[in-house]
């Protein structure tokens, strides 16, 4: 259970960072930004291999996030790196990281406060 609270973060963490980095950006601006897109593939490939280490059970009590789109995006980034399709980098931010971050958002371990004496 520990484990699938840190896996979470770090999916939660990585996928925040992917659209801070684009805030502000168009896919042009993108496609011409090639330092962008190398800290946008590895937050994607982190978020991957994040949701890798989430236990079968926590997964199948969440059938309704798509944890094998998500890894399978960080397969393809990992293993066809000379295959990537920016547009698709592109609408995968647009469209799908936001659905996950909202899908996630409840599921995430609350930071408990520490009580001030």
């Amino acid at each position: 259970m520990q484990r699938d609270k840190a896996s979470l973060l770090d999916a939660a963490r990585s996928a925040t960072l992917v659209m801070e980095f684009v805030s502000g950006m168009d896919k042009v601006t993108l496609a011409e930004d090639v330092k962008t897109q190398a800290a946008l593939l590895y937050e994607i490939i982190i978020m991957g291999e994040a949701v890798k280490r989430l236990s079968t059970e926590f997964i199948n009590e969440h059938p309704e996030i798509s944890w094998g789109e998500i890894r399978g995006m960080r397969n393809r980034l990992t293993h066809e790196y000379d295959k990537v399709d920016i547009n698709i980098v592109w609408d995968t931010i647009q469209n799908d990281i936001p659905q996950f971050l909202a899908a996630i958002e409840p599921l995430l371990p609350i930071e408990e406060e520490s009580e001030e004496e």
